[in-house]
């Protein structure tokens, strides 16, 4: 089913909206799979609309055209009437059947016709720009890392630059797949149409006891100037599946924890307390959690790793933005209906080191790695009196041979 120009506009309007396509069809009185067909065909982008050129016959002066023939006028005193060349004239005449059979309304329609012409997008016509985004999006970079990786890697070629949201057009824009079908998969998201971006709304989840509230740090933190302030929380798979999350402050360095004994109280400060005790003192300072009751045991981990442990208010999750950033990240490899089980602590410690070696638009588009390794190894020749060191600096040498490798 087609729509109208109309009902294309309220499509449209609906969808940038956040609207779905069950209540679009509704105001149009059609098909919701009509509507999902047409949003499809274009990627959820709504295509341009198609406008004449300044600098081409307009249908006023094809109707001159036609009366001077009519009156037998030549080529010349049709032009010098509608004022263009007289070559002009003499081409649109030719190119429409002729003295005898020129007729306005009928060439016009031809001209809008021959006007469709693709014109070669930025990476259809630079293979070696488009071998580069192809590669980056491969490793699951997103379209604005890749735009402004190239602009830091490539300062002085201005043949390889180009936007992140002409990326995103060749991902999604019928007729302008370079990248390939599959492109859409690297995303975060993962969808072939894009959609409006639409607030979610917070909620609580439960009450704890003792908790000391994320007013009372310290007010250096959050200028984020210290190494070793952490912000964690649970990455939900098929139930009872999960894994922790931890993401230090400053760097946004991210430990992707794996909880093989469900997401209770007892088995997440167990698995947290182990995976921090690799870590240096000076490297776990504090760890601010969201509301959740798999923090029961907090009094337990803070005296068990000697930092400190704070909660954000209630239903206000964004007051550890980090790690809700870094969780959406994880959703990539993470799917809400996996059984995150089957992931091994090296299966999420290989998605942990695609997201630290990644450029980072909050670190001047450096990476969480280049950012917290370096005061690893400073605080490991420093202070080497962690639980144990042997198998935190054998971690240290594994991550830091994995970012040379990249």
């Amino acid at each position: 089913m087609g729509f109208t120009s109309e009902q294309e506009d309220v499509l449209w309007e609906l969808w940038a909206k956040g609207e779905p396509s069950r209540l679009i069809a509704r105001s149009l009185r059609s098909n919701p799979s009509a509507v999902r067909a047409h949003l499809a065909k274009h990627g959820g982008v709504r295509p341009p609309a198609r406008r004449r050129s300044g600098r081409h016959l307009t249908v006023e002066q094809r109707e001159e055209i036609t009366r001077g023939i009519a009156a037998g006028l030549s080529s010349r005193a049709i032009a010098r009437s509608i004022g263009c060349a007289p070559s002009t004239v003499s081409r649109e005449i030719a190119r429409n059947g002729g003295r005898d059979a020129y007729r306005a309304t009928v060439a016009d329609r031809a001209a809008w016709e021959r006007a469709r012409r693709p014109k070669a997008s930025r990476l259809e016509s630079r293979p070696a720009l488009l071998r580069i985004v192809r590669a980056r999006l491969a490793l699951d970079w997103s379209p604005e890392q890749i735009a402004h990786w190239l602009r830091r890697a490539h300062p002085y070629d201005p043949l390889l630059r180009i936007s992140h949201e002409t990326i995103y057009r060749s991902i999604y824009v019928a007729g302008r797949r370079e990248l390939g079908p599959g492109s859409a998969k690297h995303l975060r998201s993962g969808r072939s149409v894009r959609r409006a971006r639409v607030p979610q709304r917070a909620h609580g989840r439960g009450v704890l006891r003792d908790m000391v509230s994320i007013r009372d740090r310290p007010a250096g933190m959050s200028e984020r100037a210290e190494i070793g302030h952490w912000e964690g929380d649970l990455v939900m798979g098929a139930r009872p599946s999960a894994v922790a999350t931890l993401v230090e402050r400053s760097t946004r360095f991210v430990r992707v924890i794996p909880l093989p004994d469900g997401y209770k109280a007892a088995a997440v400060r167990s698995a947290i307390a182990a995976d921090l005790a690799l870590l240096p003192p000076a490297l776990r300072k504090s760890l601010t959690w969201d509301r959740g009751r798999e923090m029961a045991e907090h009094q337990q981990l803070s005296a068990d790793l000697g930092l400190d442990v704070y909660f954000c208010d209630p239903r206000s999750p964004w007051q550890r933005g980090s790690n809700e950033n870094t969780n959406r990240l994880l959703r990539q490899y993470l799917a809400k209906g996996a059984d995150l089980r089957k992931f091994s602590a090296v299966d999420l410690g290989d998605i942990a080191e695609r997201i630290n070696t990644r450029p980072r638009r909050v670190l001047g588009w450096a990476s969480s790695a280049e950012k917290f390794l370096p005061h690893l190894h400073e605080t490991y020749s420093a202070a080497p009196q962690v639980l144990d060191p042997a198998r935190a600096i054998d971690q240290s040498a594994a991550a830091t041979s994995a970012l040379e490798r990249r």
